[in-house]
């Protein structure tokens, strides 16, 4: 019985085992948010007030819900969104979700206009 759980962990170890994703340019970030950890990268696009954003899980998980697993992240992104253009409106260009896990946007921060 022993080695049969020995056996079980060793694969579900190594089924866990697999590169994470990574942005070019960006340093990581760690956040918490519903119990569940985060990290974060964000990095310019190469074009004024345009970035892109990468959310990978920090933890395990086993067969996760697509559809919940992006609006957690979307909670997350809108978090890092508003912080990184300061309060100013948000317009998103690119947002996919990989992995079933891991969330990718092109965002820009657009000018505040005045009335």
């Amino acid at each position: 019985m022993k080695k049969i759980s020995f056996l079980l962990v060793l694969v579900l170890a190594l089924a866990a085992c697999h590169d994470k994703a990574t942005l070019d340019q960006s340093q990581v970030e760690y956040m918490t948010l519903e119990e569940r950890k985060y990290e974060i990268r964000v990095a310019s696009a190469g074009v004024p007030d345009e970035y892109r954003l990468l959310i990978v899980r920090a933890t395990l998980v086993i067969n996760p819900d697509p559809e919940a697993e992006r609006a957690r992240n979307q909670n997350v992104a809108n978090r890092v969104m508003d912080r990184t253009c300061k309060g100013r409106p948000v317009r998103t260009l690119e947002n996919n979700l990989v992995d079933e896990l891991n969330l990718e946007i092109r965002f820009r921060c657009l000018e505040v206009r005045g009335g």
